[in-house]
C-alpha cells in the first residue's frame, strides 16, 4: 500500500524520472527544486517502496495552481492520483486558499475526465500553450 507524504529533497531524482516518463513537457531538476522551495507545503509524493507519483503546485494569495501531477503507469487507476490531489487540496484549505486551477492539454481526455470527476470545470482555452504548440484548457474549482 502507498502513502502520501511531503516531498523531501532526496526525492528529486524519483520525481524527475516520473515527470520525464509520464509528462510530455520537460522539466529540469532545477525547476523542480524551485517549485519545491517556492511552496514546500504544496509538493507531495506517493510512496510504495519507491516514489510512484507526485503533485506539485504554487500559490498566489487565495489561489493555488497545480503545476504537475504524475503517477507511474502501473499505479494509475488505483487511487494514487486521487490521494495526491486530496492531500494537495487539504494543504490548500489549511492555508486559506479558496480556488485551485490547472492547465491540461485539450486532447488529454483521461486527465480532463479525472479532474472533472473531482470538481474541476473547464473555464477557458489557451491556444499554443505547450512547447509543441498544443492548446490547453484552464480548469478551475473552489475548495
Amino acid at each position: 500500500m502507498y502513502h502520501i507524504r511531503k516531498f523531501r529533497e532526496d526525492d528529486i531524482y524519483d520525481v524527475f524520472r516520473i515527470a520525464f516518463e509520464n509528462l510530455t513537457e520537460r522539466y529540469s531538476l532545477d525547476l523542480i527544486r524551485d517549485i519545491y522551495h517556492a511552496w514546500p507545503d504544496g509538493f507531495f509524493v506517493a510512496e510504495l517502496v519507491d516514489v510512484v507519483g507526485f503533485i506539485a503546485g504554487s500559490k498566489y494569495g487565495k489561489n493555488a495552481r497545480i503545476l504537475m501531477l504524475a503517477v507511474d503507469e502501473p499505479y494509475r487507476g488505483k487511487g494514487v492520483g486521487t490521494a495526491l490531489l486530496n492531500r494537495f487540496l487539504l494543504s490548500c484549505k489549511s492555508e486559506g486558499i479558496e480556488t485551485v486551477s490547472l492547465e491540461v492539454r485539450v486532447n488529454n481526455y483521461s486527465a480532463i475526465r479525472f479532474y472533472t470527476n473531482r470538481g474541476f470545470q473547464i473555464v477557458s482555452r489557451v491556444e499554443n500553450y505547450y512547447s509543441n504548440g498544443d492548446p490547453a484548457y484552464i480548469m478551475w474549482r473552489m475548495i
